[in-house]
């Protein structure tokens, strides 16, 4: 494909060209016939300051570019190398306007040639790549960088980018790359006319063994050949041989950790012995190895299926990623190892097929699809999770995920994983799943009686969630929007009069319903502000049908009713456009589907609004400046103790709990007491972080800052402002800043940037900025010196080994607000029977959290940092020694912060 392309990348002052921001640097590579022929590289001088987190994020700062040329001098040589030639740039969007608006400056006219956007390129390409970032990326397909942020090594290796993205694009089939083409023009970039020479190469070559297969007119991936059956009978290796020799484990660096073999071995014990246990395993200590390593052994011992539950599908991924390679390594017998997740992470093939056939004028439809079609020449398992696709598009695929009645088919990739599950010694799943499989009418694992829990101190919160329900305005309206988008489409195309008749009668019933939702979810939203005001813009409001009261409740409910009366004649008038065995359907089976959820969501607010039930609590959250009716309704049982005492240990002969945080005061009671675990009797064991926290970490504590409960939240949050510019100024590092609550972390982050624009550092505050935590952090990452605030996610789960994080500040200790409706119902609950709650909820909480979001700051055995808790009741408050007792010793300084800074400044040094 003999073609020029000219990959440009620009470093600027900021991000607008029409605000007046200029090209600091610019770098330029040409590829001609896949080689880089011709390269350019210049500062530029923008006549502006540039600003302080440009200078960190590209290290050019005004003496670099002092005696650098005007963009002007230049812009003939610019202009000429990229006649006749693809304009190629890791996000175009970005890079053109900025080479536009400064060849307009010079009096040259603007580029009109093709281009081609590397990020929209490589979404299509490498559908399931981590990251689109160009360092990313460029690690992903070992691509030298040496540079990043700067122009020239920006644009060399961005060239490097697209030669490896256009030798992929070619190795696709054809029928591929002609569904890709029917979709190409409606891309960003111009792709399409990449696609005509590789269709027209494709053509001409020969026809050869095909690794693929054919369905529904889609390319798969030609399945494995089936495995043979596995022998039965115990593997010659055993685990006893094995912990007696503690051979090295093949990993990077492996030191061998005596806690680890203890683990491992206890494990293996309580598996053997069918015993419970509940095993706290310390950051560092290789926890997932400790308990794989025994339960693989048992496993192929026994003949025992082992199934493993994180709390997370993330967690479940890292697990086959990171750990099973290690594991097959470490085990001397042939072990099968199966994923296991929901229907719903699955991709149903005949979905997309059907959205595949219709018109897709949204891009983010259009560059789904392109990603699927590539993605099903790569995967076998079909996992929807595999898939990095842009926000846009998540719902449009949580749609084409295996729907709950389906049942299987040649290419059904649940049932495939399933199949998969069947065969396996060792079988990997969430907590969402497990306690689906617990509850369902049909049991989805095959039968197992040995379970390891990860991430133990999550199950009651994800048991909270599965028995729970949350219906809500947004998810509504999305529903009843796209039921109507589907009614109004296929009114267009129906030619059966008849047909068209329904379908006018269910879009009269759909509007009625819209209506009358809209008005139900506005007046929650007045009640629950009217109820609870708001703190920080938000208000939780707990609520019981039994004793709410007033006029306008009575309308709520009255308009519940209605609804559900509304959704029974939308689904009997429907009825008939539906598929059935002997009729042509009018409508699309995805329609089914929708409504059936908004029968559920219906039916879900009928039972919030209506219903009592004891040990359960009802709320209302609602956004102060939110739209008129964008309210949130919840329920969730308040003690899951008998239901994990039935359900799961009664019926188990080993389950083991492990995690990080599992003990409060070195005690396992608050949490066995939780998981209703403490008439088992089950073997109880910690096993220490593998760190010299004496040497790794320090604890510094503040005299000198106001008590939080002798001021106003307002006041304390100021003081706290004024201590974190005063640590980041001092220390020179990335600090992580973790709140206990948004509406401290919102009223921080005001104070913070009345500082910010005179400060060192950069300022990401979660809730404040737009975006995921994992995107936080990848920011947080990209500078030198950056604060990141953070709550909730960022307690727990968040990794900054090394120079990534020096400092941790906790602002406050993690006591959940009164306000909390679950911690408030759990309170009434404990106090009705006799009992303390501050001391047999509010503590143990707090200082398990305390202790999770302490565990942030050392993760490798290098590692060196600074906490910094704010919060001085630590060490006034009688309650202040459980939480000093949760940490490993570590020397605790406590003075004015002016002291303690230099302390942790040659701490650190």
């Amino acid at each position: 494909m003999a073609t020029r392309f000219v990959i440009i990348d620009l470093e600027t002052t900021g991000n607008g060209p029409k605000k007046g921001d200029r090209i600091i640097q610019l770098g330029m590579a040409v590829v001609e016939n896949g080689l880089i022929v011709e390269r350019f590289s210049s500062f530029f001088n923008p006549e502006q300051p540039i600003p302080l987190f440009v200078q960190q994020l590209t290290n050019i700062d005004e003496e670099t570019v002092e005696g650098a040329p005007l963009f002007a001098d230049k812009a003939g040589e610019i202009a000429a190398m990229m006649d006749d030639a693809y304009f190629v740039a890791h996000n175009v969007d970005f890079d053109l306007p900025f080479l536009q608006a400064e060849l307009e400056r010079a009096g040259r006219p603007p580029f009109t040639g093709p281009t081609i956007d590397t990020v929209e390129l490589a979404r299509i390409v490498l559908p399931t790549a981590e990251s689109y970032k160009l360092s990313d990326l460029a690690r992903q397909l070992g691509l030298r960088h040496d540079r990043p942020h700067q122009a020239d090594s920006d644009a060399e290796v961005t060239a490097k980018l697209l030669l490896a993205l256009l030798e992929r694009l070619g190795r696709l089939p054809l029928v591929t790359l002609e569904q890709l083409r029917r979709l190409a023009r409606r891309l960003k970039s111009d792709i399409y006319l990449l696609l005509d020479a590789l269709i027209a190469e494709k053509q001409r070559e020969a026809p050869n063994d095909q690794p693929f297969v054919m369905h529904g007119g889609i390319a798969l991936k030609r399945p494995a050949l089936a495995r043979p059956e596995k022998e039965k009978g115990a593997v010659a290796a055993s685990f006893a041989a094995f912990s007696e020799q503690e051979p090295p484990l093949p990993l990077p660096g492996y030191k061998r950790r005596p806690a680890q073999w203890e683990m491992m071995r206890l494990v293996y014990e309580a598996l053997s012995t069918s015993q419970h246990a509940m095993m706290e395993a310390g950051t560092g200590l290789g926890k997932s190895l400790a308990y794989l390593i025994p339960a693989a052994f048992f496993a192929g011992e026994r003949q025992e299926r082992v199934v493993i539950s994180t709390n997370t599908i993330q967690l479940q991924e890292q697990l086959i990623r990171r750990d099973v390679p290690v594991l097959r390594e470490v085990v001397p017998f042939p072990l099968r190892v199966a994923v296991l997740k929901g229907k719903q992470n699955y991709l149903s093939i005949e979905k997309f097929a059907s959205f595949l056939a219709e018109p897709s004028d949204p891009y983010d439809a259009v560059l789904l699809k392109c990603q699927l079609l590539v993605w099903l020449l790569e995967t076998e398992s079909g996992d929807l999770d595999e898939l990095n696709v842009p926000s846009g598009a998540r719902m449009l695929l949580a749609d084409l995920a295996i729907g709950e009645e389906e049942e299987g088919g040649r290419h059904h990739f649940f049932a495939a994983a399933k199949r998969r599950a069947e065969e396996a010694d060792l079988i990997i799943t969430n907590h969402a799943f497990l306690l689906h499989d617990l509850t369902a009418p049909r049991p989805l694992f095959p039968p197992f009686r040995y379970l390891v829990i990860d991430e133990a101190h999550r199950l009651e919160d994800a048991a909270a969630r599965h028995f729970g329900e949350r219906v809500d305005y947004v998810s509504f309206r999305f529903l009843t929007a796209k039921l109507a988008q589907t009614m109004a489409k296929q009114r267009e195309e129906e030619q059966r009069c008849e047909a068209r008749a329904t379908l006018a009668r269910c879009q009269r019933l759909l509007e009625e319903l819209q209506f009358e939702g809209d008005e139900l979810f506005r007046l929650l939203r007045r009640y629950a502000l009217a109820k609870q005001p708001a703190r920080a813009g938000r208000c939780r409001y707990r609520f019981s049908p039994a004793d709410e009261r007033g006029q306008t409740w009575e309308a709520a409910v009255e308009l519940c009713w209605r609804l559900r009366d509304a959704i029974a004649a939308l689904a009997a008038a429907v009825q008939p456009l539906l598929a059935t065995e002997n009729e042509t359907m009018a409508l699309p089976v995805s329609f089914s589907a929708d409504m059936a959820a908004l029968r559920r969501h219906i039916a879900a607010l009928v039972r919030l609004l209506t219903e009592t039930e004891e040990g359960v609590v009802r709320w209302m959250e609602a956004d102060e400046k939110g739209a008129a009716n964008a309210v949130r309704l919840y329920a969730q049982p308040v003690d899951l103790s008998a239901f994990f005492a039935d359900r799961l240990f009664m019926n188990k002969r080993s389950v083991i709990l492990t995690s990080a945080t599992l003990t409060v005061r070195g005690q396992f009671s608050y949490m066995a007491a939780r998981l209703g675990l403490e008439e088992f009797y089950p073997l109880c064991r910690s096993f220490p972080a593998p760190f010299r926290y004496e040497e790794q970490a320090a604890l510094f504590v503040p005299t000198d800052l106001p008590l939080v409960s002798a001021v106003p939240l307002e006041r304390y949050a100021e003081a706290a402002a004024a201590a974190i510019v005063a640590i980041a100024r001092r220390l020179g590092r990335r600090m992580l800043v973790l709140f206990p609550s948004y509406e401290l972390l919102k009223l921080t982050a005001e104070a913070l940037k009345a500082e910010e624009g005179n400060e060192p550092f950069v300022l990401i505050a979660q809730g404040v900025q737009s975006g995921s935590p994992t995107k936080l952090l990848r920011t947080f990452l990209q500078f030198d010196q950056a604060v990141l605030l953070g709550t909730s996610s960022f307690w727990e789960g968040v990794d900054l080994p090394g120079p990534a994080l020096a400092a941790l500040v906790i602002a406050r200790l993690p006591f959940a607000s009164p306000e909390d409706p679950v911690a408030a119902a759990k309170s009434e609950r404990i106090r009705a029977a006799g009992g303390d709650p501050f001391a047999r909820l509010s503590l143990p909480e707090a200082v398990l959290r305390f202790r999770q979001g302490f565990g942030r700051l050392i993760r490798t055995e290098r590692d060196k940092g600074a906490v910094f808790v704010l919060d001085r009741r630590l060490l006034t408050a009688s309650y202040g020694a459980d939480f000093l007792a949760s940490l490993p010793p570590l020397p605790v300084h406590e003075g004015p912060l002016a002291a303690l800074l230099e302390a942790a400044e040659d701490w650190l040094a």
